[in-house]
């Protein structure tokens, strides 16, 4: 893919030793030289107060506020919160009903408990996920019956042949009842077991993922299994297909077409798979709010750090180029 880069000074000087920390395994292109470029025209638009003021970190703004505030003027700002279509802000709401007057916990609290039900019954596992989240925030005689149709949402989604979301719930069995937990986990282990059967090497791939919960006395049966599975892949000449993206395993239905949209399962932003034989695998384009963008960006950029840590390259996904959204918020 050919960026078109503004004419305003975009000549980057890093030494080849840094460069040499980017390189990745079968590409001769460094991408860090391209995000260098990408990054100064970033900082030279930063200064319009449109961006800046959009860029801000909300969530953190969000936080900073409600614990700025008088006893007489929190419940305001926490009930404000609370009414955010954000879920995420809802969250950070419901995480201070405890610091509100005592007489105004128990309103609050029936809001946090409205907002819980109405995150778990939405159809996005994302929303889903935030809510079950904020449940070690609802009023403690709410939980066990919140906690039930946690387990009923695991269930549902663990009868379901979406590999991606039984992980996703797979993380969240501590949430679920007590009673529950054990043999949630044992399902969790037969999910791998049939997964790892599967033909499919990236479905294979993916489910190793999830032997970390997995029973305990189970794990390492689990992980040797894998270990053989990923052995045997590379005998049969499938190197590429254990390494490749997750995302693609739902795409083979549109391997025609140019573009195709998965869920970005760490944050709940979309992602845009790029398909065809020049950009599948090479570049997708993730959509993420600025504060995901800003760890992912101080992640990838440290490489003194990663050098100090024993590293001799920079284990983070690397980031070719991005832009700021205005339209939506989110940066490219």
């Amino acid at each position: 893919m050919k960026i078109n880069y503004e004419k305003s000074n975009t000549d980057v000087n890093i030494s080849e030793r840094v460069l040499n920390l980017y390189k990745i395994y079968g590409y001769e292109s460094v991408a860090y030289k391209d995000y260098l470029k990408s990054r100064k025209i970033f900082e030279s638009k930063i200064t319009n107060s449109e961006i800046k003021q959009e860029n801000q970190n909300l969530l953190a703004r969000t936080k900073d506020e409600i614990l700025t505030q008088s006893k007489d003027k929190i419940t305001f700002f926490i009930m404000r919160a609370l009414e955010n279509d954000n879920i995420e802000i809802q969250r950070i709401g419901a995480s201070f009903v405890q610091n509100a007057p005592e007489d105004q916990r128990e309103k609050l609290g029936r809001i946090v408990v409205e907002k819980i039900i109405n995150g778990l019954n939405s159809q996005d596992i994302q929303m889903q996920r935030i809510a079950i989240n904020m449940i070690q925030f609802a009023p403690h005689d709410e939980k066990d019956q919140l906690r039930e149709v946690v387990l009923q949402k695991i269930i549902n989604v663990f009868n379901s042949d979406d590999v991606g979301k039984w992980i996703i719930m797979a993380k969240k069995i501590k949430e679920a009842p007590e009673k529950a937990r054990d043999s949630l986990h044992e399902v969790v282990y037969n999910k791998i077991i049939e997964a790892l059967s599967s033909d499919d090497i990236r479905i294979q791939r993916f489910a190793a993922t999830a032997v970390q919960y997995a029973p305990k006395n189970k794990q390492a049966e689990l992980a040797s299994m894998v270990k053989v599975k990923f052995e045997l892949a590379k005998q049969q000449g499938k190197f590429n297909e254990t390494v490749e993206s997750s995302l693609y395993i739902k795409s083979d239905g549109s391997k025609n077409s140019i573009f195709s949209h998965e869920v970005f399962s760490k944050t709940g932003s979309e992602t845009t798979l790029l398909l065809g034989k020049q950009f599948k695998n090479n570049l997708i384009i993730r959509h993420v709010e600025e504060p995901c963008f800003s760890a992912w960006r101080k992640a990838y950029e440290s490489y003194e750090n990663w050098t100090a840590a024993g590293f001799d390259y920079v284990p983070i996904e690397p980031i070719y180029s991005f832009r700021y959204d205005i339209k939506n918020g989110l940066i490219n």
